[in-house]
């Protein structure tokens, strides 16, 4: 953040994010109460741009009035594409060529909602995941699991949590690979 801002300058860019954040809401159709995520989503881009800011090429408010009119393009863009990939179909909807059966009725009561969303719901590959998952846990070392669990959380610095230095990471993460091939379990990827 530039030095010369404090606080003060900074206090009407809230009610400017505010404004952007409760147009946005209604330009997308959401409901009134995502307007403050919205506007801390805007305002944490503005603090990210901040350093950006050059006093001599124009004042703060229209810096952060063009910076929350791009962000917020981008949300909506966000949104729509969010909202265009589901599908706006009801459970009592008629399936075409079905002849009275419905959306809701093709679906078997077992697959449940997972299988409304798209996901996979075949038992055979499930109980196959799980014996490999008890598989990988009895192959791996007990000295491993920190260090693997903040991989698979996605820490930045995954290593250090771990206790360990980085040579000492990349070696026991190959390490790891080679028991889990060895024990049998492939490569998700």
């Amino acid at each position: 953040m530039p030095p010369s801002l404090s606080l003060t300058d900074l206090e009407p860019l809230h009610r400017l994010a505010d404004k952007h954040a409760r147009r946005l809401c209604r330009s997308l159709h959401l409901p009134a109460h995502e307007a403050e995520d919205l506007r801390q989503d805007l305002l944490t881009d503005l603090l990210a741009r901040l350093p950006d800011y050059a006093a001599e090429r124009g004042d703060l408010r229209g810096f952060a009035a063009t910076c929350f009119k791009h962000r917020a393009a981008r949300l909506a863009l966000w949104h729509r594409r969010e909202r265009a990939s589901r599908a706006d179909v009801s459970l009592d909807d008629p399936l075409p060529g079905g002849e009275g059966l419905t959306v809701g009725a093709a679906l078997a009561e077992d697959a449940g909602y997972g299988a409304w969303v798209g996901q996979p719901t075949d038992r055979i590959a499930m109980l196959e995941r799980r014996l490999d998952l008890e598989r990988a846990g009895q192959a791996l070392s007990p000295d491993d699991m920190p260090l693997l669990a903040a991989l698979a959380r996605g820490d930045a610095n995954a290593p250090a949590q771990a206790g360990l230095s980085r040579t000492t990471a990349f070696r026991r993460v190959q390490e790891a690979r080679l028991q889990l091939l060895a024990a049998g379990v492939s490569s998700a990827a």
